[in-house]
């Protein structure tokens, strides 16, 4: 049991280290401030080492009259809501002159969490984080009547990657500042969009996210039985970002004998925000149910660091990229297909509405590849109806425009605004 005493010490230490943290902000940072000042809880839910916690530190530094709490702190491991009880007197002990604000990091790992929130939310503004998206469960909005705000967050988006490298000014119009453009892109791609090990190319703590995620956000959390096997199917999605699978399949190369035992485990790989699902566009939803579906990683170093990909299939991290900043910008993803096999990465809608259509494609030199990426674009818009329709590429422009087609390079359209 932690004495009173020592909660206060620890608060102390936090607060002292949070707002002597420099940070820079976060493009949804606006949206997090904003929702700070409604009365109901903010829950902040996404993936582990997103930047949760330093868009809570940044709040922090903007109200400093909070309190803020990290529960995978090993000191509060193992307790229930009886050490919220303890820091909520420890803190309302001090002389608040607004309203009070708790911070709870993590708040999954202590038992009974949401009742003690439920309970006290109408005196106290809550900000919650979490990695699994149990954290917004049924049971946590029944207790809380539905009145809650969540926010999803995301690893770095690429303008963020180059304002967290001091980049951010540099201009792709000018020549020699487009050559840095372009291999900080590159290493986007391979290293990603964590704040931290992203930044500084650090291989063992991108690995290190992988394997947390797995190994404390999925398997204890659920007592997965086949923990082997959970792990090998993991692997295996993000090592084929963009490519259509069955569950069956999936039961042949992972060695997992049932195939409910695949779907359950790739539903419990998206509420640990490890992995996006996209389904085959149709209108009739049944369809869409029995349709071939597509994964890709939530972040491209999943790909490179605990997965396998083939060099020669550089354009899947690209099109990862693309679908996570897609689902980033609050749209709803599916791909198109047609009988005659031609295919579009991206059909962009709202709800089952589609506005626009988004093909990747590495490099369009050769009349082969450029055929194919066009033609399958103008078949699914004559399909869809939709005319707005965009070809991104990455190492060449086009040998030649085509008429309702805007072709771009993928840094630019990652640097729009």
């Amino acid at each position: 049991m932690i004495t009173l005493e020592k909660i206060r010490e620890i608060l102390a230490t936090w607060k002292d280290e949070i707002l002597k943290t420099e940070l820079f902000d976060r493009e949804i940072y606006p949206l997090v401030r904003e929702q700070f000042r409604k009365p109901f809880p903010l829950v902040l839910h996404g993936l582990r080492r997103s930047g949760k916690t330093y868009l809570m530190y940044r709040l922090l530094q903007d109200y400093p009259h909070s309190v803020y709490i990290n529960f995978e702190d090993e000191r509060f491991m193992g307790a229930g809501s009886e050490v919220l009880e303890e820091i909520y007197s420890a803190y309302i002990g001090d002389d608040i002159t607004e309203r009070p604000a708790i911070f709870l990091d993590e708040v999954q790992n202590i038992r009974g969490w949401e009742k003690f929130v439920a309970r006290l939310h109408s005196k106290v503004k809550f900000v919650i984080s979490g990695s699994n998206a149990t954290l917004l469960s049924s049971e946590y909005s029944t207790a809380l009547t539905g009145r809650h705000i969540p926010l999803r967050i995301f690893p770095l988006s690429f303008s963020e990657y180059l304002m967290a490298r001091g980049a951010s000014h540099l201009n792709p119009l000018l020549t020699d500042q487009r050559a840095k453009l372009l291999v900080m892109l590159s290493e986007y791609i391979d290293f990603g969009g964590f704040p931290q090990a992203s930044i500084f190319k650090d291989k063992l703590l991108l690995k290190s996210t992988f394997d947390a995620i797995l190994f404390r956000d999925v398997i204890p959390r659920f007592n997965i039985r086949n923990p082997l096997g959970l792990e090998t199917l993991a692997r295996y999605l993000v090592s084929n970002p963009g490519k259509p699978y069955s569950y069956r399949k999936l039961t042949s190369v992972t060695n997992i004998k049932h195939e409910d035992t695949v779907q359950t485990y790739i539903d419990l790989l998206q509420k640990a925000y490890l992995i996006f699902t996209l389904p085959r566009f149709d209108y009739s939803i049944k369809k869409q149910a029995i349709n071939l579906k597509k994964i890709y990683p939530a972040d491209t170093s999943f790909t490179r660091f605990s997965g396998s990909l083939f060099s020669e299939e550089r354009g899947r991290l690209i099109e990862t990229l693309v679908c996570n900043q897609l689902i980033r910008k609050g749209h709803d993803l599916y791909y198109w297909k047609d009988d005659k096999e031609r295919e579009v990465d991206f059909v962009v809608c709202d709800g089952l509405k589609p506005k626009s259509l988004v093909q990747v494609c590495e490099n369009i030199d050769n009349e082969k590849a450029w055929k194919r990426e066009t033609e399958s674009l103008i078949a699914a818009a004559e399909s869809l109806a939709v005319s707005d329709l965009y070809l991104l590429t990455h190492h060449s422009l086009s040998p030649q425009p085509v008429t309702g087609i805007h072709i771009e390079p993928v840094l630019n359209w990652f640097m729009e605004k």
